[in-house]
Order: C-alpha cells, then structure tokens, then sequence
C-alpha cells in the first residue's frame, strides 16, 4: 500500500496515535517539499512558542474556571463555577481563555486522563476577581465568603475536539493528494513542483491557518435566554436552555429564592451538584460548563 493510502487508513480508523500520524506528514511534507506542511506538523509534534502564531482551533477559547470560597467559621465553597458575567474584557481574556500551545502527545494524554486537567490562577487574580465582585464591578461569589483558589479547566470534550481537528486535517490533506496521484509522498513522486500538488498544499495552509472548525466545549452553540434583575420566571427558562431538565430548573429556582439577596448555600448547593454529575443534564454539555453557565444566570437574577 502506498505512504498517503498507509496515511488515510490511520487516519480513519485512529488505529494510530497522532504523534505518530504526524511524524508521517513529515515525511510526506519533506517528500513533496511543502515547507508549510512540514512545518506545521514539526509545532504540532513540538508544541507551539509563545511567539507562535497558533492554528483557529488552538486560539484562545473561553473555558470554564472552577473556584474555592471560604468563609467565617470554616465555611467553604469547593469546587464551584467562577462567573465571568460583566468582567471587562481585558481581564475576562486573561482568566477565562486559553490558547493551547501543548505538543500533540501531551493533549493526547491529558485527554485520556481520569480527571479534567486546568491552569490555576495567580494569587494576584485571585485578588483582584474579589475586589471586583465587592465593588459589584463583575464576577459573582457566595455571601460572607472569599475566592482563595481558582483554576481554568480544560474539559475532556475541548481536547478531544482538538485532536480530532488535527486528524481530520490530516485525512483530508491525504485525500486531497490521493487525487492528485496515489504515488504522492513516494521517494520518486510528484512534489510542489507539480500544480495540483501545490494547490493542495495551500488550501491546507489556509485550511489551517483560517478559518478552521470550531472547537465546542459543550455549551457554544447553545442560546440562553436573557435573565434580568429579579426576573424569576426567565431564569427558569434559561436553566432550562442551559440543560436543565423543567423539574431541576425549579429546583434551581427554589434555591436560588430561598437565598434571598444573593448566592448562597442554597443556589451553591445545587451547583455543587450540578458539577459532580448528580444532576442530569440534556445535550452534550458538560457539568462543569452548565455550572459555570448556571451561576452566570443566578448572578444576573440577583443583579450582580
């Protein structure tokens, strides 16, 4: 069987890893003299520099943060959302998004790991996240209770999303070659030389480097309905847009209003729940986004 038809059976059926997949594209790109090609399968292999200029679907994405509040008396809140909702932008950029720079094996690994991996914040953003939600200029947080650790996670759902980008590249750019001749990627085969081969390579450049798919954690196609201060009815509806089933989107209601003022034991509760799995949820969303969404809502009912 020919490189590129070794390179769509691969691909295809995911019978190898993806480090190993792209050690291919780099013979294939140095076969036919695709300095492009080659040289995106080199940053996928090695991981990305700070100074890199990162395909679509490794840019910064917003991503779920998950928090701890303490309080008086030993009072905790772990493992809850922390709300974006009103952050201005610079810092809603810097503590809610990522761009991946990892090299392919490592995402691989941490997305076949048992728990969801996540960056933590710095102290100082901790710091300030809190004084933000006391000026009431953002954010949202439990009542007599301060964030004192925070970390953005990467839900399992991303980084899948994001190999599976790269491997569709690849079959696709195999594909595309395949028409072009089977003997493309040979030692003696056609290279850039040739227009179709050429033509091939830059759509993947621009494939690549453009548009690209989208990467979804779950919740970005999602449309929740607007909440406003005190508007219980549509917070109930927007639960239920979250993933809520109707009977756990009352409950939610009732947590929230037994709280009073603001976010509470009650409406954390709920939440803590909602992030452990107890509570079902509709869709492909993931706990730990439809918390995080969960709260969003709650602080706009309460005003925050």
């Amino acid at each position: 069987m020919s490189r590129l038809g070794l390179m769509i059976d691969a691909a295809a059926d995911g019978s190898e890893s993806l480090a190993g997949l792209l050690r291919q594209v780099r013979v294939l790109a140095s076969r036919i003299e695709a300095t492009g090609l080659a040289e995106w399968a080199a940053k996928e292999l090695r991981g990305y520099g700070a100074e890199d200029e990162v395909p679509d679907y490794r840019r910064a994405i917003t991503l779920p943060v998950m928090g701890t509040w303490a309080g008086p008396y030993g009072r905790k809140f772990s493992g809850q959302p922390v709300s974006p909702v009103d952050i201005a932008e610079n810092f809603r950029s810097t503590w809610f998004q990522l761009t991946i720079h990892q090299p392919i094996s490592e995402l691989e690994a941490l997305a076949a790991a048992e728990s969801e991996p996540g960056v933590p914040w710095d102290p100082f953003a901790i710091d300030q996240y809190n004084t933000m939600v006391e000026l009431k200029q953002g954010g949202a947080g439990f009542e007599m209770a301060s964030l004192v650790e925070a970390r953005i996670v990467m839900p399992r759902t991303f980084l899948v999303g994001i190999l599976d980008a790269v491997r569709n590249r690849v079959l696709d750019l195999a594909l595309a070659l395949e028409r072009v001749s089977p003997n493309v990627g040979e030692p003696d085969g056609p290279t850039v030389d040739d227009s179709r081969v050429q033509h091939v390579a830059q759509q993947f450049n621009i494939t690549v480097n453009g548009d690209g798919a989208n990467i979804a954690t779950g919740d970005s196609s999602r449309q929740i309905s607007t909440v406003v201060k005190g508007d219980i009815d549509a917070l109930t509806v927007a639960a239920i847009d979250a993933g809520l089933a109707p009977e756990d989107a009352e409950e939610f209601k009732k947590a929230v209003m037994s709280d009073g003022q603001s976010i509470g034991a009650q409406t954390g509760g709920f939440l803590a729940r909602v992030t452990s799995g107890t509570v079902r949820l509709a869709g492909n969303v993931s706990a730990s986004v439809a918390a995080a969404i969960l709260l969003n809502l709650a602080a706009r009912y309460f005003g925050g």
